[in-house]
């Protein structure tokens, strides 16, 4: 598995080996293979919303092969993009984690396997495994690390999806771009978690009369009085104190309770590095269509991360005998069906002016072509015809202005009234 290549040690610029995100499927991520940050960040409801979303829309696209720009169907590639990357995996789920480890690592890492010149399978390997090295002849190559020891992987061979990056080499984290709003957030959190916790109850000043506490029996007295006096089942109770303490309810101004209940500033700072629309984390845009929202996600958000997953692909799939005619295209047509009314008005836009033939206006709305091949052929305004019986028809069309031949009658006498032709 991998090619081998003796390793040197040079002064290149590489990525940390921190243990971070080994991604799975999102309701089964072991926790014990996170590195610390990526755990406490997908703690972050927000974050958890956008790096989800995108990697489950970027997951569900297929990924279709264009060659002299026309789609190809039954290529070897797309099957292994789409259904079944390698015997363990299938095509949705590879992309899913590979998205997600580029959002959270910035690295999105696919080892291609090669049988000869074809590619055979394709595995994801975390982000923690990988480290990008220089040999002596200025190379770059990968250095992969598993329990079975070290592996030298060809810098064509792993494909290293990278959203966001300054020299095309080395990736940059979005969650360094947004840990003050992250931190933000969960300051914000655990202040309303605590007040909610001691019953609607923010904090007070314990007073003990007539005497003198060291720093140890004033945390302890503090620990006790809080064990029985907060909490969900002390809500509401009565506070009984004897003579030789004294307790003061500290006020909180309410309005400052609205204003942090109200601060989004963190979820927009969150939706505005990953290019989300905020509609998308369950704020409503006012005159705004769904037409519109999913238009302004394609075309501004997800249409970046797909051009960065093409480009990737064809830089490390396409040979070089193909790299003129052949390229990768996400399959965005799903988008398009959404408002459906539409979709099908313009299907029959392109039926009627011969953009596309029958069988595929059936093949868009999800039926079977006509038999015998009926439906291949491309149909115009003119009645609706097909192409070729058009083009006889206008031959055949005598204009009153200008006396075009009919082939059926060119070459015979023309006939004057009450003659026949012998």
């Amino acid at each position: 598995m991998g090619i081998f290549y003796e390793t040197r040690n040079t002064n290149v610029s590489t990525q940390s080996g921190e243990a971070i995100f080994s991604a799975f499927p999102s309701h089964s991520i072991p926790l014990n293979l996170m590195g610390y940050d990526a755990y406490k960040a997908l703690r972050n409801s927000d974050l958890w919303t956008a790096v989800t979303l995108l990697s489950r829309d970027i997951a569900k696209l297929d990924i279709k092969i264009k060659e002299n720009g026309v789609y190809k169907y039954k290529d070897r590639l797309e099957f292994l993009l789409n259904k079944t990357p390698n015997p363990f995996m299938n095509g949705y789920m590879l992309k899913y984690i590979v998205m997600m480890n580029a959002l959270l690592t910035g690295h999105g890492y696919i080892k291609i396997e090669r049988k000869g010149s074809q590619v055979a399978e394709l595995y994801h390997i975390s982000t923690s495994q990988v480290t990008l090295k220089e040999n002596a002849k200025g190379k770059f190559y990968y250095e992969v690390n598993n329990n079975k020891g070290t592996m030298d992987v060809d810098y064509k061979d792993m494909i290293d999806v990278k959203p966001f990056t300054l020299d095309g080499i080395n990736a940059l984290k979005v969650l360094d771009a947004i840990e003050e709003d992250m931190n933000t957030q969960r300051f914000t959190k655990s202040f309303f978690t605590k007040f909610f916790a001691n019953g609607g109850q923010n904090s007070g000043l314990l007073k003990v009369k007539d005497g003198k506490l060291n720093q140890k029996a004033r945390n302890k007295l503090r620990d006790e009085f809080t064990k029985a006096n907060a909490g969900e089942n002390n809500t509401g109770k009565v506070l009984v104190l004897d003579s030789t303490l004294e307790y003061k309810q500290l006020e909180i101004d309410s309005s400052l309770l609205d204003v942090i209940s109200k601060n989004q500033t963190p979820t927009k700072a969150i939706a505005k590095a990953f290019q989300i629309p905020l509609s998308k984390f369950g704020m409503e845009l006012s005159n705004t269509s769904l037409k519109d929202v999913n238009n302004d996600y394609l075309t501004n958000c997800l249409g970046g991360y797909m051009k960065t997953w093409e480009a990737e692909l064809d830089f490390k799939l396409v040979g070089d005998k193909d790299q003129y005619v052949k390229e990768f295209k996400f399959d965005s047509s799903s988008y398009r069906k959404i408002d459906w009314d539409k979709f099908v008005e313009t299907l029959n836009t392109q039926l009627e002016k011969g953009a596309i033939t029958p069988d595929e206006y059936r093949s868009d709305i999800g039926r079977e072509p006509f038999d015998n091949g009926v439906g291949a052929v491309p149909r115009f305004d003119l009645n609706h015809i097909s192409a070729d019986i058009a083009d006889d028809y206008q031959l055949r069309k005598t204009s009153t202005n200008n006396q075009a031949p009919n082939p059926d009658t060119e070459g015979q006498p023309t006939l004057k009234g009450g003659e026949n032709i012998e």
